[in-house]
């Protein structure tokens, strides 16, 4: 979870929490699931938002705790470490706010 801490007016500290938005996919190589790095930007400023590995068996990968941002504002890249291919690019991302369903007995 990403946490801001912002001093209000008075000098007391108040948490901003950002865990209600995220994003996720799989990872491909040639069809098959694969593990690689993956790494997610503001694409309006080129500001690193954060990385993680796809998982190897799946190829899925998920980023949870994004701060809320505007549609399309996220540039996702899955490098190949190998050499052997070329990083995939996905543009125009919107990450998605998280629900919670109550639990009803």
């Amino acid at each position: 979870m990403i946490e801001e801490y912002k001093a209000d007016i008075l000098g007391h500290f108040q948490i901003q929490r950002y865990d209600k938005h995220r994003i996720g996919g799989a990872v491909t190589v040639d069809g098959l699931p694969a593990r690689k790095v993956v790494t997610v930007f503001d694409r309006r400023n080129m500001k690193w938002i954060g990385a993680t590995m796809s998982d190897p068996i799946t190829g899925k990968w998920e980023m949870v705790g994004l701060p809320p941002l505007p549609d399309k504002s996220l540039l996702v890249v899955a490098l190949d470490t190998t050499g052997t291919y070329n990083a995939e690019v996905a543009d125009y991302i919107t990450p998605v706010a998280d629900t919670v369903t109550p639990v009803t007995e």
